[in-house]
């Protein structure tokens, strides 16, 4: 089977060369050089009211979203990153979420040097990652959860437990980005339910998705996190926006 999939890689690269969404250097998704030019986020804010908290929802805000706080690694506003997201997403090249993985380690690296968010004061071992799940529908269409990709990723770099299949999409809705902010909520209330397979109970869990734009797909996890018994369930994604 390997032998298989190096094969249609190296008909794939021949036919269909690969070459950087930014610059257009064959041979890479994102060159090295590009990957770099793109700014990591160090001023995380309450993801409401944009008081600044490390990332942290306020006090004031926390009444109103079941999340506890938001990590961003950049800016949805730099065009790369749209065009990587994008076309990680929609144009189905999974190796991509390698890329934008390597951008959310680098950002995560710097949490050391500069700030630490709350989430992250307990050990790792405290620390539960999963992905937003997606509707089996979708994932048969996609083939591939782009959201679960960067989990791995993120997981395999700084050894922080990855637990699939903790919640689960129970119905099947429209692409969020094709909705309002008022359609994206009404579209997303009560699409997900928690896995009772699992306990949770007094962890700490990171969400992990690519772009978050109203919230809502992340507040209704955590709704249900919390809901199973989860102390804090925080947000991290690549960009926010879009």
């Amino acid at each position: 089977m390997n032998i298989l999939k190096k094969l249609k890689s190296l008909i794939l690269d021949n036919v269909f060369p690969i070459s950087c969404l930014n610059c257009g250097r064959e041979g890479e998704w994102l060159c090295y050089d590009c990957l770099n030019d793109i700014p990591i986020n160090t001023d995380l804010k309450c993801p409401l009211c944009q008081e600044n908290t490390r990332g942290a929802v306020c006090q004031k805000c926390s009444k109103k979203i079941s999340l506890d706080g938001l990590l961003v690694a950049t800016s949805y506003d730099q065009k790369i990153v749209q065009s990587a997201i994008q076309t990680l997403k929609y144009s189905l090249v999974p190796d991509l979420a390698d890329c934008l993985g390597g951008l959310v380690n680098k950002f995560i690296i710097l949490f050391d040097r500069h700030f630490q968010p709350a989430i992250l004061n307990a050990y790792y071992s405290k620390i539960l990652l999963t992905a937003v799940p997606l509707h089996k529908k979708r994932l048969l269409e996609r083939g591939f959860n782009q959201a679960e990709l960067l989990s791995l990723n993120i997981s395999g770099q700084f050894e922080i437990p990855y637990q699939a299949g903790l919640i689960y999409r129970k119905r099947y809705t429209a692409p969020q980005a094709q909705l309002t902010k008022n359609e994206r909520s009404a579209n997303i209330s009560s699409a997900f339910s928690f896995n009772n397979n699992f306990n949770v109970s007094g962890k700490n869990v990171i969400i992990i998705d690519d772009v978050a734009t109203t919230l809502s797909t992340l507040n209704e996890c955590a709704k249900v996190l919390k809901q199973a018994g989860c102390r804090q369930v925080w947000g991290l994604v690549i960009a926010r926006g879009g």
